[in-house]
């Protein structure tokens, strides 16, 4: 085309293109605040040209696409790096309300247990036979089971919690991927002959940051402009026009926790989510708040054990042996769902000090049991007895019965993941707090009722102390049991050498025991069985000296109220070390669990603060490329408005001339 018609037919190309990019800059500038908007740009090319007497000559310019800036390497930082500080920011959020239960300076459950100790047992040490104390220290052990329990009942809400947050979430996942592969579909049937739906291809990109705010993703586009979005360990979400729900499903071992699986199959995920909301959760149960759970539960384990363990050792002012102070939870053992058969199984602790603070899964084949922890993936050593239809199993302190097992069954075993939820303090009466030792050990035999003592030599008893065996070497009193009175009357003497004795009652010519003391030496050994279970084991007491007299006697007689040699072991038990095979006390393993839990807060913290960088790098690199400047869509708008002005003018110039021409011919 050429001449004057040529003239203006270029005019009102540049005209059109010069009013197609302002429209797209006004898009721009009314977007800049629009989360997920990708600047556009109109891009320009020159008509292709005609050719006129020899010459060829312009025919103007088009607009041929509208395009987004857009960067998918960056677009993907940014989703990985918000599932990333997502994550972080869920299991800091959860972390520290364990961290202020547990290590915080006001911490209810740590002044408890020195309350109990160093006020409540204390006294009654001090003072055995006081009712004010003893009921001072029932008070106290009631307080301190109130406050194993609070803390436990507040672990056990934040599980609730998280049940709970991880349905929000599943129901959150859902709607954003039924939205994505809802814009997969639009996309596809809007893109052809080179354009493309550009604010519908923004929304799903937003839509999808969102997603990896719930849970880590991966993003892999195919023909047509649509997307498929997998987890990260590679199940699917989206493929294109199909999404594919989630669903909050009971554990298949404890109902009480909930899985995440596929709507349609109830495939379960939990084990490979990762990142966002989703993951954190995940990553907060089962790093933070169980294995808090079982160590605050083994601790009220070994409390309860050690109490009542001494307790049963004692005599109480009645003259009984001590009944129970507290009592824990039970063990838990929880069936899989796809087992056959009608197995029965129950288990309880039966020593604390080999107790540790994982679970277990214990698997039976048919002919063989294996026990395997949890936390380490470590095969434990098991022992295995069969009596009738009855399989009894032993592992890390815990004692299993089964019966009725079908091979491919397995289990999951809790030791003590309810021991602190359900600690009770049992015991009420002050009188029958077992202050005494079960002995006092006297030189001397009783007459009428007193003590007379005419001993000759320089041979003593002690005071004694419990032991679970009686020792190698042993003179093992199998004629009575504690707290039976006993006189152990020397029935030969000297200075050197070995000399006898023998053990009756007071009173009795029947001899219970005899034996002999090396004298000079360490001397020996009298074991006293106990005869209720719990505690069993024996009441050890030593004679010993370097010169004894034939005659010499010396008198084991039940303690009395005034005797608070038991108390004085019950208080040694803050800090004696009866948990972890002997490697740490109470004391000490609450001071473990308080440490690691604020060890994890501060790297929670640290990990969010790195996390919430790193995403924040990212989101604005993509923004360096995607975002709208302001500055320069100003100086795009006045660089079309001079264009749209000079095409305007140009076509006001072939007007005028194609006036002049019609003028000329008239």
């Amino acid at each position: 085309m050429s001449g004057i018609s040529g003239l203006l037919n270029n005019a009102l190309t540049g005209l059109q293109a010069a009013q197609s990019a302002l429209q797209v800059t006004g898009n721009n500038i009314a977007n800049v605040n629009t989360p997920g908007y990708s600047r556009e740009t109109s891009v320009q090319s020159t008509l292709t040209p005609s050719l006129y007497g020899g010459q060829y000559l312009g025919n103007g310019t088009q607009i041929d696409a509208i395009t987004r800036s857009y960067n998918s390497y960056l677009q993907s930082q940014v989703w990985s790096t918000t599932a990333t500080a997502s994550g972080a920011g869920t299991v800091n959020t959860q972390l520290q309300s364990i961290v202020n239960l547990l290590a915080g300076t006001n911490a209810g459950l740590s002044t408890s247990i020195n309350q109990f100790f160093a006020s409540g047992v204390a006294q009654v040490a001090a003072n055995p036979s006081d009712i004010p104390s003893r009921q001072n220290l029932i008070s106290q052990s009631q307080a301190l089971a109130q406050a194993v329990q609070s803390s436990a009942q507040q672990l056990q809400n934040a599980a609730d919690g998280v049940n709970q947050q991880l349905g929000q979430s599943v129901t959150a996942i859902n709607s954003l991927t039924q939205q994505i592969a809802q814009l997969n579909v639009q996309i596809n049937s809007m893109s052809g002959a080179g354009s493309t739906p550009n604010s519908m291809l923004d929304q799903r990109d937003q839509l999808i940051t969102q997603l990896s705010a719930q849970v880590g993703v991966t993003v892999l586009a195919q023909d047509g402009n649509q997307v498929n979005v997998f987890t990260g360990n590679g199940q699917v979400l989206v493929a294109g026009a199909q999404s594919f729900d989630l669903k909050t499903t009971p554990n298949a071992y404890d109902p009480s926790q909930l899985d995440v699986a596929y709507a349609a199959n109830g495939a379960v995920l939990s084990q490979g989510l990762q990142g966002g909301t989703l993951g954190g959760l995940l990553q907060f149960r089962s790093q933070v708040l169980q294995p808090a759970q079982n160590a605050l539960g083994r601790i009220a384990d070994g409390l309860a054990s050690a109490m009542n363990s001494q307790q049963a050792q004692g005599l109480d002012l009645n003259g009984q042996f001590g009944a129970a102070m507290f009592q824990s939870g039970p063990v838990q053992v929880l069936g899989n769902s796809g087992n056959t058969g009608n197995a029965v199984i129950s288990g309880a602790v039966v020593d604390a000090n080999a107790l540790t603070t994982a679970d277990y899964r214990l698997n039976f084949d048919g002919s063989a049991w294996t026990a395997t922890n949890l936390s380490t993936g470590q095969a434990a050593t098991l022992s295995t007895s069969v009596s009738g239809a009855t399989t009894t199993l032993n592992f890390d302190g815990v004692q299993l019965n089964v019966s009725g097992a079908q091979a491919g069954n397995s289990f999951e075993v809790l030791p003590t993941r309810y021991g602190a939820l359900n600690f009770q303090s049992t015991l009420t009466d002050p009188t029958k707090i077992a202050a005494a030792s079960p002995y006092v050990s006297s030189a001397g035999q009783m007459q009428s009722g007193s003590l007379v003592n005419t001993n000759l030599g320089n041979l003593t008893l002690s005071s004694g102390q419990y032991s679970a065996t009686s020792g190698a070497g042993a003179t093992l009193i199998t004629g009575a049991s504690v707290p039976t009175s006993l006189q152990i009357t020397m029935t030969s003497g000297g200075t050197s050498g070995s000399v006898g004795f023998q053990v009756t009652q007071p009173g009795s010519a029947t001899v219970l025991a005899t034996g002999s003391l090396s004298l000079g030496g360490s001397g020996q050994v009298l074991s006293i069985p106990y005869a209720n279970n719990p505690p069993g084991g024996y009441w050890n007491v030593t004679l010993a000296g370097s010169t004894a007299v034939s005659g010499d006697t010396f008198t084991l007689s039940a303690a009395s109220g005034g005797n608070g040699g038991n108390a004085q072991a019950m208080a040694a038990l803050q800090t004696a070390k009866t948990l972890g095979q002997g490697s740490t006390s109470l004391e000490g393993a609450y001071s473990q669990l308080v440490s690691q839990v604020a060890t994890q807060g501060n790297q929670a913290q640290s990990a969010l603060s790195a996390a919430t960088s790193v995403a924040a790098q990212a989101t604005a690199a993509q923004q360096s490329v995607s975002g709208v400047n302001l500055d320069e869509e100003a100086t795009n708008l006045i660089q079309y408005q001079q264009a749209y002005q000079a095409a305007a003018k140009a076509i006001q110039v072939g007007n005028s001339l194609f006036t002049s021409l019609l003028q000329a011919v008239q």
